[in-house]
């Protein structure tokens, strides 16, 4: 095999690492971000800090994007709240029945 055949397969090794290597940095990013999310969401058992947990933390900056996300985060918990209704309705009504 050639020096310069080597260095060519080197080289796309070395590009295919870097890819590798910067989906894995994407993922961790994703997971962390998560994390950070479940671990003020009360319902997550033993993830929440008690003095980080609850709506007053809604709106705060996510610490791995520094994205805000309160609207979207506020939308969440309405919408859990209001499946949460649901359910509950539904049971009392199938109790009553």
């Amino acid at each position: 095999m050639e020096h310069q055949d080597r260095a060519d397969e080197v080289e796309e090794q070395a590009d295919r690492l870097e890819e590798a290597s910067g989906g894995l940095k994407d993922d961790i990013d994703e997971a962390e971000s998560d994390w950070e999310s479940r671990k003020s969401d009360t319902s997550v058992p033993g993830a929440a800090d008690p003095e980080a947990a609850g709506p007053h933390n809604v709106d705060d900056e996510d610490p791995v994007t520094g994205e805000r996300k309160g609207d979207e985060r506020t939308d969440e918990r309405d919408e859990a709240l209001r499946r949460d209704a649901e359910r509950e309705i539904s049971a009392e009504d199938a109790d009553g029945e």
